[in-house]
């Protein structure tokens, strides 16, 4: 239960922004709902092209005057803009690891810090918080986005207790269907299919256990019954494997929702995920608006959703539809909602079942819009103010097209996609972002120069495409995923590609969630790929990226013109005389000419040289020193915009957006590329590179030795910033290779770090409850054989 305090101190000026957020303040307002005027607004295509005869015949009634937005990220950037284009004020939390430059707290007319630390408890979890600053700052209503306090009954009660109105489903529909063993006896009251499995309040270990071997069987799905997004989650395929994925299931969830309970389902082996978005109002109206099949998973985590689903028979998608509906009124569920259910790719029948029902927007909401031309955050504002639905007639609901959204996450799929963390020195999605649109879209929080942190979800930002067919829609997303340029932490980007340009995904309805145990070999992201074409690709991308550090340090960026004229196929050569590195003006000629050596420097901190060789024309012969590849000549020019056009041994022509950061303190120069339209089909795409300084400063050069250890010893480091949470093994004790020896929790998830190799634990550098960095030394690991043998000898 909240505590609500309606009198309490102002938030200190330094938190204030805006002159709308100082007048605020100095008034100290309460929660006067007097200044709410009637308002008619007319229909925007901002952010989509929802058809205006539908919504103005949505009842003129009272919208609200202003919104606070209980969230971060890009949901609360998507709140704001439909707010903005209704002309609700908005109110905007921060926490003090956002802080008020945030993208989505700038952008609101009023931004208050809440809580005093960096993680969500400490800050987007503290409700009673948030309903005070909704109340001093004069918000009628309150927006929960998704995550955080979006499913929190508790706070959708104090919401409404504080005369406030909570922008989504009454508490009790929450509660009903927040819990899963709860709603599934509820679905299955309401005659809506359930998978079969253990539900019940039991939770005694070797009940479950019983259940699990003798009446549910194997494969298994252990869930959190408060759970979602994945966490909490864990296949069990046999007996064997049961207790541990419990015990780690009820941890997760514990420490992502407070709670331990779980419930035992069946395991579909391959079914497709699909899910239907509802919408019901306060006159008892409700609709579906269509269906997204989010099948392509990992971990249980969405990666590539579209909408509607792909060859469902019209039956089939008009009774997934009733059904959802169905389950959102036996519980009186208000506002927006998405119903899941899985469906069973092995029966004849076309079966499928209730999975859980999502109480709040979801993030895949984009491709829904998309196809129906409908902005359903209006909708839920319009639903909270007591209007009726914009549309009651399940027959007038658009679906025009087709629509796929791909998720980028700052992870790394090269290293089993850890989290990464890091300074985003570059972000040039290839559409405006938060802008709309009904083609190409993209919805996030993340600018240039932004910090990705350890404290919450690792996303950067949704791409959303949508095109009269599927097979055109697939096309723009690819092409659109290739465009999309990020520099300064690793991102899925390349794994999504992959993904979509799979054969698979040409067949509609043949993605289904085991789409990546199938095909992970085609999908894998390897950086140290092996063979005579993966070698010689890599080496060309580094060449280039050469030429490009190369034009920089001669302050050749902004020279006017290109290499190479289609018309003629003759090679422009545009290199200066003047220029230091420019072999034309040496005394010697060709054993004269100037040669650099530059470092490269891999994800593994493992150092590779290459020379480079000044020649008359301004071009460069580039060889690399282990031997292995032929010596290539790049010609190369760079226009002050970053457009890079280069010509490979006098034949092959292309043309790159380029982008580099200089480091000091660390003493490296990190070039990025990603291909212009022209080249966006060619395997070579994009190129990264990270080189050491070739004028590196003092303080830079100190102290980047490796860290030393005792022969026969193996450091045990942290793969990603995060929070210990368990050691399994403390010091003195043998391990064996692949034990777990820690487990950590990063991006609300927990992950374990195996011993490398056996041996003795001789050294542990970590604790429980501390917070790591990247790189960190937790453990060190001997090799008691090696010393075995070194004694002997």
């Amino acid at each position: 239960m909240f505590l609500l305090r309606r009198q309490v101190l102002l938030p200190s000026r330094r938190h204030l922004r805006h002159p709308v957020a100082a007048a605020t303040a100095a008034g100290r307002p309460t929660c006067s709902r007097a200044r709410t005027r009637t308002r008619t607004f007319a229909s925007s295509a901002s952010e989509s092209t929802a058809d205006a005869t539908s919504i103005q015949t949505a009842a003129t009634k009272q919208l609200f005057d202003k919104v606070l937005i209980a969230n971060r990220g890009e949901i609360g950037c998507r709140v704001i803009r439909t707010c903005r284009r209704l002309g609700i004020r908005t109110v905007a939390v921060y926490s003090n690891a956002d802080g008020p430059s945030s993208l989505h707290a700038s952008m609101a007319d009023e931004a208050y810090q809440v809580g005093v630390g960096p993680s969500p408890a400490e800050s987007y979890l503290r409700g009673e918080e948030i309903l005070d600053l909704a109340l001093r700052s004069g918000a009628q209503a309150i927006h929960p986005g998704y995550g955080f306090l979006s499913e929190n009954s508790t706070f959708a009660a104090g919401v409404s207790d504080s005369d406030l109105t909570f922008i989504g489903p009454p508490p009790s529909a929450i509660l009903a269907m927040g819990s899963k063993s709860h709603s599934k006896a509820i679905m299955e009251e309401a005659s809506v299919p359930c998978t079969p499995g253990y539900h019940q309040a039991d939770q005694d270990v070797e009940r479950l256990l019983h259940e699990a071997v003798n009446n549910v069987g194997f494969p298994l799905l252990i869930k959190a019954t408060m759970g979602g997004g994945g966490k909490g989650m864990r296949i069990v395929w046999s007996e064997k494997e049961f207790l541990p994925a419990l015990e780690s299931a009820k941890s997760e969830s514990q420490s992502a929702f407070g709670d331990t309970n779980v419930i035992l389902e069946k395991y579909l082996v391959d079914p497709r995920h699909i899910e239907v978005q509802v919408m019901c109002d306060t006159h008892g109206n409700g609709v579906y608006l269509h269906e997204r099949d989010c099948s392509l998973q990992r971990r249980h985590q969405k990666i590539i959703e579209e909408a509607p689903a792909s060859d469902l028979p019209d039956h089939v998608r008009t009774d997934l539809g009733e059904k959802a509906v169905m389950a959102a009124k036996a519980v009186n569920y208000v506002n927006a909602g998405t119903v899941e259910f899985l469906f069973d790719t092995k029966s004849s029948d076309n079966a499928f079942y209730f999975c859980e029902m999502n109480t709040r927007l979801q993030v895949e909401h984009p491709i829904t819009e998309m196809i129906t031309g409908q902005d359903l955050v209006e909708w839920q504002l319009r639903i909270a103010a007591g209007q009726e639905l914009p549309i009651t007639d399940q027959n007038a609901i658009p679906c025009v097209g087709h629509s796929f959204e791909a998720r980028i996450y700052a992870e790394n799929p090269a290293k089993d996609f850890l989290p990464a963390t890091g300074h985003i020195w570059y972000h040039k999605p290839p559409a405006e972002p938060n802008s709309g649109g009904t083609d190409v879209r993209v919805d996030t929080a993340i600018k240039t120069s932004q910090d990705i942190t350890v404290h919450y979800d690792p996303m950067i930002s949704k791409l959303i495409v949508h095109a009269p067919d599927r097979a055109q829609a697939l096309e723009k997303l690819i092409a659109n995923l290739k465009k999309y340029q990020l520099a300064g932490v690793p991102s899925n980007i390349p794994f999504l590609i992959k993904c979509a340009e799979h054969q698979t995904f040409d067949i509609m309805g043949a993605v289904n969630t085991g789409f990546l145990e199938h095909h992970a070999e085609d999908v894998r992201i390897d950086m140290d790929a092996e063979g005579t074409d993966a070698r010689k690709n890599r080496s060309l991308m580094e060449s280039i990226a050469s030429t490009a550090l190369l034009l920089l340090l001669e302050n050749r960026k902004g020279t006017v013109g290109t290499l190479f004229n289609s018309k003629s196929n003759e090679v422009k050569h545009i290199g200066s005389p003047w220029s230091s590195f420019s072999g034309s003006w040496r005394i010697g000629g060709v054993e004269g000419r100037h040669s650099r050596t530059l470092t490269l420097i891999d994800e593994n901190d493992e150092e590779r040289t290459l020379n480079a060789i000044s020649n008359r024309d301004g071009s460069f012969d580039v060889l690399f020193n282990d031997g292995d590849d032929d010596m290539l000549t790049i010609d190369g020019c760079m226009a002050s915009n970053g457009i890079m056009d280069v010509v490979i041994n006098g034949t092959r022509h292309m043309s790159f957006q380029v982008a580099s950061r200089e480091d000091a303190v660390n003493g490296t120069i990190s070039i990025r590329g990603w291909a212009t339209a022209d080249d966006a089909n060619d395997a070579n795409y994009t190129f990264s590179a990270q080189f050491r300084h070739p004028y590196p400063s003092a303080s830079s050069a100190e102290g980047r030795g490796a860290a030393s250890v005792s022969a026969g010893s193996r450091l045990i480091r942290a793969p990603m910033p995060g929070k210990i949470i368990r050691l399994n093994v403390e010091e003195g004790e043998l391990v064996a290779s692949n034990d777990i020896v820690v487990v950590m929790e990063a991006m609300k998830m927990e992950h374990t770090i195996s011993a490398p190799s056996g041996g003795q634990v001789v050294e542990i550098d970590c604790a429980v409850g501390e917070i790591v960095n990247d790189g960190s030394v937790l453990a060190v690991i001997k090799d008691v054989a090696a010393e075995e043998g070194s004694d002997a000898a």
